[in-house]
């Protein structure tokens, strides 16, 4: 198994992620599960949400996270990453553009959501019951 090759497929096919944030005073781990598009190009997760949700402000607070995939395929495929950055971001036209085409459904509330991304360097991959730890 190429890992990084199947980490990339995962996180290209997969579109949702259950994220891991912290509580804003930072005394509790958070999790919410949200839509995303892959950019291969800059291997980061590009998601939104509401402007005035609870966990724009956890992000602000604090932008350290970890997420996992919600598994895919007949033998529940996921990547793992313990150790993401979440940023704030304006999106270019080409990456809105990839958001809103996998998201069809969003478009109404991109004018007023809120766009973030996920940025790492490893994972771990776990494909047909086979982990690897993958760096990107």
């Amino acid at each position: 198994m190429d890992a990084k090759t199947e980490a990339q497929r995962i996180l290209t096919e997969s579109g949702q992620v259950a994220v891991a944030s912290l509580t804003t005073d930072g005394s509790a781990p958070d999790v919410r599960i949200v839509l995303y598009t892959y950019l291969k190009e800059v291997n980061t997760l590009l998601f939104m949400t509401a402007g005035n949700a609870n966990k724009v402000a956890e992000f602000a607070a604090h932008d350290a996270a970890a997420f996992t995939t919600l598994p895919i395929g007949e033998t529940n495929d996921v990547v793992r990453v313990h150790a993401a950055k979440i940023n704030g971001l304006t999106p270019d036209e080409a990456q809105l553009a990839q958001y809103m085409a996998a998201f069809p459904q969003t478009a109404k509330y991109a004018a007023h959501g809120t766009f973030f991304t996920l940025t790492f360097s490893e994972a771990d991959v776990t494909v047909k019951n086979q982990e690897s730890t993958v760096e990107f």
